[in-house]
């Protein structure tokens, strides 16, 4: 009987000592960063310590950290330049990965307080790959540029216009 309650015990406080973002998403986060036309130039800063990280051509696989320490989430600037083009630029920042939350369920209190925010797996990239459409540097390419960017800030409206209805009922 003894050693029932022993295993038992055990196997409660090895769930207390870990963090289930941890174990279910562990490490560095890899991204791809692909640009259309491919062969652009990449360069990918760490925003906290204003450092560049990778210089590369696109298509190009990142492997980017995502906690920049105790509670705190890793920013990175992503620049995409090719001659003749114009140059585009994003940042990409972390989110809360559903899996933190999992402690809460589990009774991971010290996953949750400990172990999850010192390896910075209580973040997640929500982006699977970075995208970027390249457009010629001509006035064709500027208009055809800034024509895209309305008709995407005109579907995000649409799109959160559309989330604010199905709260309201």
């Amino acid at each position: 009987m003894s050693r029932k309650i022993i295993t038992g015990m055990l196997l409660i406080l090895m769930l207390c000592l870990t963090g289930c973002a941890t174990i279910m998403s562990h490490g560095p986060q890899t991204l791809s960063i692909l640009s259309q036309p491919d062969g652009a130039d990449c360069e990918i800063v760490d925003v906290t310590t204003k450092t560049s990280i990778a210089k590369v051509k696109t298509p190009y696989t990142a492997t980017l950290e995502r906690g920049a320490g105790y509670f705190l989430k890793k920013y990175y600037d992503i620049k995409i330049t090719k001659d003749g083009y114009i140059p585009e630029y994003i940042t990409i920042t972390p989110q809360l990965s559903g899996w933190y939350f999992a402690n809460l369920l589990f009774g991971g209190g010290i996953g949750a307080i400990i172990v999850d925010p010192l390896t910075g797996a209580m973040w997640t990239f929500c982006e699977k790959d970075v995208r970027f459409k390249l457009y010629p540097d001509t006035t064709e390419g500027r208009a055809a540029r800034a024509a895209d960017e309305r008709a995407r800030a005109e579907a995000k409206a649409k799109e959160e216009r559309g989330q604010q209805a199905k709260q309201a009922l």
